[in-house]
């Protein structure tokens, strides 16, 4: 006997995919982001000012912190999406939820970018990388998403007609009289 896989669902590749590259960055963020953190608070010491320009090290360092608590909720979010994302992939009753979280991704990364342009730290080559992976996981699961549910669409087309609409197909069988 031949052992046959079941056919993948269409979109679960870019949904793992997608879900996967979200866990490695989003893990190295949350790595990453308070490091950022740390050194910002070790800029702002005054053993670091000595080495800095007047004035630089408190700038400096307020960027560092801001940025690291930035990338640290921003990647501790996509992290769960990625895992959510991986999970789901082969489930085609849960792609709308893999959806929904791809939305909420691309909103925390939009609303991250917001508030480093705020503070003049906006990057766009960044800010389209950091896009890239949650616009995967949209794809992955638009691409499954059924227009109309099953049973729904089952249910319509077993519908009788409704009797205040005249049937179309009845005008076109006699010939208008004169």
């Amino acid at each position: 006997m031949e052992n046959t896989k079941p056919a993948a669902a269409p979109g679960s590749g870019l949904l793992k995919a997608g879900g996967i590259l979200l866990i490695i960055f989003s893990a190295l963020g949350v790595l990453a982001g308070p490091l950022s953190i740390v050194g910002g608070s070790a800029l702002s010491s005054p053993e670091m000012a000595a080495f800095l320009p007047a004035g630089q090290s408190s700038a400096m360092a307020e960027s560092a912190i801001r940025a690291g608590a930035v990338m640290t909720a921003t990647s501790v979010v996509s992290l769960i999406g990625g895992i959510l994302a991986v999970r789901f992939c082969s489930k085609v009753q849960r792609r709308k939820l893999c959806m929904i979280v791809a939305i909420v991704l691309m909103v925390c990364q939009l609303a991250s970018e917001a508030v480093l342009a705020f503070h003049g730290e906006f990057d766009l080559i960044s800010a389209a990388f950091r896009l890239v992976f949650p616009l995967l996981v949209f794809a992955g699961s638009v691409r499954s998403v059924p227009a109309v549910p099953a049973g729904r669409a089952a249910a319509v087309s077993a519908a009788p007609a409704s009797p205040a609409l005249p049937d179309a197909s009845a005008e076109t069988d006699h010939p208008a009289e004169p």
